[in-house]
């Protein structure tokens, strides 16, 4: 009879673990199409945030804070790159970032077949620290399916860590990373458009050289673009200090326009713009003007609207220029989370060329784009 009750414990707990098995195959399988779509949602989180802890300087976004000892070394290290690069170089190069996208974004199930990317990002004389800040976080918080590439082009950089280490260092990266060098300083649009011809993906993804992408940025970009390859999308864009590179959440209630001077500028999400959306602030905004510097578009569809004016030579141009040609939709997607930074910078960066945006737009327009 002991013999009889221990052989119907063992094939109880035995058919037990094969259930558990047959659950963990099917929940994980590419058979199951909404729990591979979590999974695959997933994975650039666990990546990011799972595996490493979140204390140290920076971590989860908080600010560093640089001691008194150190303040006058801090200040002239500020000068080289117009943002604190003592506090940027302590921080860990994939430091983690809380998710703070809405709760309605956090549980949103996006296709299996959205198109792949090319992720393009111009710099020139960046610094180390958040250059490849920004390498790492749109590798880790990507899924790698969507990611085809990344492209970095080099404006003619003088630095010498931004030669030979950089390239040795890229090649040791899990995702396909080029590094284009522009044989003389030729300016923000042209070398976007140096790195988008190159570019593999079916969109292109322009980010620049001083982000840190959040968990979740890329899918809800690719997934409005599948909707319509005439869209052209945005993140919404938070906030990184130059001071601490305090990462600060950004607002989910404004859109793009401009100024008489041309200047982009933001504003309130007018009335009208939330009763299209019926309350439901996951769905994007439909903005008259987006910002230039990070956007995804459909690589065909940003060669039929004729991409970038080659001519445009002001710090600044891209933002009304892109979205004077676009006919389509511009969307900034309410979904994903985007730092871009370091903001509020005391000076704006040195370009081939110095002007009035608005003298340039005004040629622009003239001469019919």
């Amino acid at each position: 009879m002991r013999r009889f009750v221990y052989c119907k414990v063992v094939l109880t707990t035995s058919l037990v673990w094969v259930l558990v098995d047959v659950f963990l195959l099917l929940y994980f399988s590419e058979c199951n199409k909404c729990d591979e779509r979590k999974d695959r949602s997933l994975l650039p989180a666990l990546r990011a945030v799972i595996s490493r802890s979140h204390e140290g300087p920076g971590e989860m976004g908080k600010a560093v804070n640089v001691p008194k000892d150190d303040q006058e070394k801090m200040k002239e290290l500020f000068k080289i790159n117009q943002f604190n690069l003592m506090a940027s170089d302590i921080i860990a190069l994939n430091r983690s970032l809380p998710d703070v996208r809405l709760d309605g974004c956090k549980t949103k199930l996006y296709p299996d077949d959205l198109p792949n990317t090319s992720i393009v990002i111009v710099f020139h004389n960046e610094a180390w620290s958040t250059l490849l800040r920004t390498v790492h976080s749109v590798i880790n918080r990507s899924p790698r399916h969507l990611l085809m590439e990344v492209v970095l082009v080099d404006d003619a950089s003088e630095r010498d860590f931004l030669q030979k280490k950089l390239e040795n260092y890229v090649r040791t990266l899990e995702v396909p990373v080029r590094i284009l060098r522009m044989e003389q300083r030729s300016g923000l649009i042209r070398a976007r458009l140096r790195g988008a011809a190159a570019t593999k993906g079916q969109v292109i993804t322009f980010l620049d050289a001083h982000c840190e992408c959040t968990v979740g940025w890329l899918e809800p970009l690719l997934a409005r673009i599948k909707e319509d390859r005439t869209s052209v999308v945005c993140p919404i864009i938070d906030v990184i200090s130059d001071e601490t590179f305090e990462y600060m959440a950004g607002s989910d209630m404004t859109y793009g326009g401009f100024n008489w001077k041309l200047n982009f500028r933001w504003y309130p999400v007018p009335q009208r713009e939330m009763d299209r959306r019926k309350g439901d602030r996951t769905l994007p905004v439909r903005t008259p003007t987006m910002a230039g510097g990070l956007f995804s578009i459909d690589k065909t569809y940003f060669e039929e609207i004729g991409s970038y004016d080659p001519g445009m030579d002001i710090w600044g141009g891209e933002n009304l220029e892109m979205s004077f040609r676009i006919c389509s939709a511009r969307l900034i997607g309410n979904c994903n989370m985007f730092a871009r930074g370091p903001r509020f910078r005391k000076a704006t960066p040195t370009f081939p060329r110095n002007g009035p945006v608005s003298q340039e737009h005004s040629a622009w327009l003239k001469s019919g784009g």
